[in-house]
């Protein structure tokens, strides 16, 4: 089951490059499998049988995370495993990975209130063999659904990176760009320095990974 790389920090080398900037929502990593001869053998799992967070598959019911599975069969399942079948853009894909975020009213930094509900929006898609999405295609074929939101979209500037370290635009944790460079789909995220501060005062220096 493919897993979700982490995102690089920003660096002066993305300066000048045109990206698609979208909302980073605070929680952590879901991703679901769908699979083509699945989806054809069995109409109540609609392709989808596995699940898991970054690191780990989700397989059993007392697996916190299995609400995630339960949100994302709800939500997406149905209307995923059609587009899958029927969109040209996705035709002789046989397995694709949908990652999303799942996140509550109170979570932060991975970190979650499991006494209240959660929910799931999708942000990225990877096809076996042939890699991610381009943002402009991902955008494209899942305007419809509940995706993280597209907050930018032009060439990455020393004013763009301010405002969002500065947090003018409002956002929640910061933002995950992506752009498209000799066919290959590039990422980095900036994160809100407000967030970082809150961070470093909750967990110090030992979170690293932010």
């Amino acid at each position: 089951m493919e897993t979700y790389n982490s995102i690089p920090k920003w660096s002066e080398d993305y300066f000048g490059k045109y990206i698609f900037a979208f909302d980073k929502v605070d929680g952590s990593n879901f991703r679901a499998e769908w699979n083509r001869k699945l989806s054809k053998k069995s109409n109540f799992t609609n392709g989808f049988r596995r699940f898991g967070t970054r690191q780990d598959r989700i397989k059993s019911l007392k697996d916190p995370y299995y609400e995630g599975v339960e949100i994302f069969k709800n939500k997406f399942s149905e209307p995923l495993n059609k587009m899958f079948l029927e969109n040209k853009t996705f035709r002789h894909i046989d397995t694709i990975t949908v990652f999303g975020e799942f996140f509550g009213p109170k979570s932060f930094a991975g970190m979650h209130d499991w006494s209240e509900k959660h929910d799931i929006k999708i942000f990225d898609v990877f096809f076996e063999k042939k890699g991610f999405l381009s943002p402009s295609e991902f955008l494209k074929a899942f305007e419809k659904l509940d995706i993280c939101k597209l907050s930018f979209a032009g060439i990455f500037s020393e004013n763009y990176l301010g405002l969002v370290e500065k947090n003018v635009l409002n956002l929640q944790e910061g933002v995950v760009c992506k752009g498209v460079e000799n066919q290959e789909v590039f990422m980095f995220k900036i994160k809100t320095l407000k967030w970082l501060q809150k961070v470093k005062d909750l967990y110090g220096n030992d979170r690293t990974d932010y």
